[in-house]
């Protein structure tokens, strides 16, 4: 009877262990490599192979996605007539003015504008806006890498994509109105959390195939340094600050003499004018108490 149940035990565990080889295809099959290539997202890229973790359908080739801004202070000698040309640049790169703005003062009028231009004519519509400018006082051309993040959301979206079809099979299935209204709330809370991860996908697509230029358009008469019958205050205040320099410069220099140097030479002579006064007042003293004591 013990046999019995030996052999029975081991032809069971032999039964699973070949259910568990037949399910798995990974250990009764070679392991394939990721293809070399995979259709890339849309948008201004750096191109390289990235390895992502995690499935096997996230080890792909992609397209990097970057997004591009440029900030620029510029000095023009006409502000309108820059802005003019800023505008028929955005558009004949394919680009647009996203906000545009003119304050006008006494000398002259500032203009602060926002346009977006395609990513790889960036370098193009910065060179034209330099070529505008008597002088760039400012300049920030940044990027920021932004595969990383459009990957998850890939693998985000087929997850969503496929509990979305799981949860339409069971609402066909159910039985009763109560279970069917259950997987329908479930169901419609997938649906949007699938319309947020594509929309967010969308917005990154598109900020990375338009870049973006932040474009502060000062004129000449603005730029000059402030001047008002003859009087420069940046002059004055420069040399009231050089001046609290000096000051403070000699008022260090003193002070560390009077440490090293003064100090000393003061000890040195004080300290026998110091003894001798004590030795002196001893004297009275003892002077003092032989004549109480006569």
């Amino acid at each position: 009877m013990k046999k019995r149940i030996i052999v029975g035990l081991i032809a069971a565990l032999l039964a699973f262990a070949f259910i568990g080889c037949a399910a798995n295809p990974m250990l009764s099959e070679p392991v394939r490599e990721a293809p070399a290539e995979a259709p890339a997202p849309a948008g201004e890229a750096q191109k390289g192979d990235v390895d992502y973790g995690g499935q096997a359908g996230d080890f792909q080739a992609i397209e990097r996605l970057i997004i591009r801004n440029a900030n620029l202070d510029i000095v023009v000698r006409d502000t309108e007539s820059a802005v003019d040309e800023v505008n028929n640049l955005a558009e004949e790169l394919g680009g647009y003015v996203i906000e545009s703005s003119i304050s006008e003062y006494q000398e002259g009028k500032e203009a602060y504008l926002r346009l977006r231009v395609p990513a790889d004519r960036l370098d193009q519509a910065l060179d034209q806006i330099y070529g505008l400018a008597e002088e760039v006082r400012r300049e920030n051309v940044s990027g920021e890498d932004v595969t990383d993040e459009y990957v998850d959301l890939q693998s985000q979206l087929r997850h969503l994509q496929a509990t979305e079809e799981r949860l339409l099979t069971f609402m066909e299935e159910a039985e009763d109105t109560e279970a069917a209204l259950e997987v329908y709330d479930r169901l419609q809370n997938i649906q949007a959390e699938i319309e947020r991860t594509k929309g967010r996908m969308q917005y990154l697509e598109q900020s990375a195939a338009m870049a973006t230029i932040t474009l502060n358009i000062t004129p000449s008469e603005l730029a000059q340094p402030i001047e008002v019958g003859g009087w420069h205050p940046e002059g004055t205040l420069r040399d009231a600050f050089e001046s609290l320099i000096r000051v403070l410069q000699f008022m260090g220099d003193a002070l560390i003499v009077i440490i090293v140097l003064i100090l000393p030479v003061l000890v040195i002579i004080a300290l026998p004018l110091v003894g001798l006064f004590f030795l002196i007042r001893a004297l009275v003293r003892r002077r003092r108490r032989k004549k109480k004591e006569e």
